[in-house]
C-alpha cells in the first residue's frame, strides 16, 4: 500500500498550493477484492475522492457522469441470466 500512496504524494496535484487558493476536503477510500467463492482478498485498492458539494463548475470540474438503468434493461440482463444459467447473487 505504500508504494501507490507516496507516488501519488510525489505526483504535482497535491504539492501545496498559493495561500489564495481554496483547497477541497478530501478523504481515501480503501477497498479489498475478494475472490467470489474462496472469499480471499487478492487485491487492496485505494482512491482519492474530493468533497463533491465544494466543487465549482468549470473551476474543479468541467463535465459529470450519471449511468442511468432502466427496468427494461434490468430484465433482459435477468433473462439471460436464466436462459444461459449465470451465476447471480
Amino acid at each position: 500500500m505504500l508504494i501507490p500512496i507516496e507516488s501519488i504524494e510525489m505526483s504535482s496535484p497535491l504539492k501545496d498550493a498559493p495561500n489564495d487558493e481554496k483547497v477541497l476536503d478530501s478523504i481515501w477510500a480503501m477497498r479489498r477484492k475478494r475472490n467470489i467463492i474462496t472469499n480471499e482478498v487478492y487485491k487492496h485498492k485505494a482512491q482519492l475522492n474530493m468533497h463533491g458539494g465544494q466543487q465549482e463548475f468549470a473551476i474543479n470540474y468541467y463535465e459529470t457522469l450519471s449511468p442511468v438503468f432502466n427496468w427494461f434493461a434490468i430484465r433482459i440482463l435477468l433473462i439471460h441470466a436464466v436462459i444461459f444459467k449465470w451465476i447471480t447473487r
